[in-house]
């Protein structure tokens, strides 16, 4: 009995010392996010400024606005400038486009003075872009009376023999057109006996940007270098809305340097993790970008040079075999939610 108590004397008056941990100081890094191609212009570049760890009261990713920014062009030695268009977005001139075969640097001074520069890359001329084709894919989910799915894209074409070739597939300026129904429109909350207030105005709306993929599309010719070759390039999930119309985008096949591949295949690692225990672990990805001001700060992004073959696509959902359940949208289209009236819904 004594010992008893003995042992619960020294639990109730024992006593934990706490531990103070002492987390570094997280910085905020500066983040440079685009490419240039031998395509038309203009090319879009953004720089911002990254978050520290914690709380969004703590901190936010800030723009990095009034910065002098260039593009070297190492062989003649030109300066191309780029204009601000937005907060921390530089724009290219229209008519300028990287030479084949000639090499690229990016240049960035701060407004308070620090400067970043990035390490030459090629650009490559791509190999035509043949065709493009697309079918219909589940993707397996926790809902299985009703999977995920959507479109499939298959890029067709011939690869050069004569050297290693590295593959960036891209959707890009994709826009969604909706066709709505304005004319069964019924206030919320009506009882389904009561009658449409139909509206006079809009039946069709384009969401631009209005794009979904699942991770980064690329690859190399190691196993099929020198041969016509089919590859899958790119994925448009079906949410029920997207694909319902008509979707439209420009799909581009880039050629990239060995460097931007690596660059772009561990991205798309860290993109791509499901949060199971095959994942490959967290890294931190440095990409070709530096401080001259120091050294030592890690600075974010890969700026690279690549040439383009490009086709513009229009799928129309009639055509598609959608599974998704299409929604209908029984309002005026410019009710959903960045929706402009399109002019153009008829066009391919």
């Amino acid at each position: 009995m004594k010992n008893r108590i003995l042992i619960f004397c020294i639990l109730i008056t024992s006593c934990i010392d706490p531990y103070t941990v002492e987390a570094p100081e997280m910085e905020s890094m500066l983040s440079v996010e685009g490419h240039i191609t031998d395509g038309p212009g203009p090319h879009i570049l953004k720089v911002s400024r990254t978050a520290t760890y914690g709380s969004v009261f703590v901190d936010f990713i800030r723009p990095v606005v009034q910065a002098n920014v260039a593009i070297r062009e190492f062989e003649t030695g030109l300066m191309i400038f780029l204009n601000e268009v937005r907060q921390g977005v530089y724009e290219t001139p229209a008519g300028f486009s990287a030479t084949t075969g000639n090499s690229y640097s990016l240049s960035i001074t701060t407004r308070e003075g620090f400067e970043y520069t990035s390490f030459p890359s090629k650009a490559t001329k791509a190999p035509s872009l043949d065709s493009l084709t697309y079918h219909t894919i589940t993707i397996p989910s926790n809902d299985r009376l009703n999977p995920r799915s959507g479109i499939e894209l298959v890029a067709h074409f011939s690869d050069p023999s004569d050297e290693r070739n590295y593959y960036f597939w891209n959707i890009k300026n994709a826009v969604s057109t909706f066709e709505t129904y304005p004319e069964f429109f019924k206030p919320p909350r009506s009882l389904p006996t009561n009658p449409y207030q139909p509206k006079d105005c809009c039946k069709y709306c384009n969401l631009p940007g209005f794009s979904a993929s699942r991770g980064l599309y690329l690859d190399d010719d190691i196993n099929f270098n020198g041969l016509r070759t089919s590859q899958i390039a790119g994925y448009i999930e079906d949410d029920g809305y997207r694909l319902t119309f008509r979707y439209r985008f420009n799909f581009e096949q880039m050629a990239i340097s060995e460097e931007t591949y690596r660059y772009l295949r561990l991205v798309n690692q860290q993109m791509t993790l499901t949060g199971s225990v095959f994942d490959p672990p967290p890294a931190n990805i440095r990409g070709n970008m530096i401080s001259i001001t120091n050294p030592d700060e890690t600075v974010l992004g890969h700026l690279f040079a690549a040439g383009v073959s490009r086709k513009k696509v229009s799928l129309r959902g009639s055509e598609l075999n959608l599974l998704q359940f299409q929604q209908p949208f029984n309002d005026d289209c410019r009710e959903l939610i960045n929706a402009v009236e399109s002019t153009d819904w008829f066009e391919d």
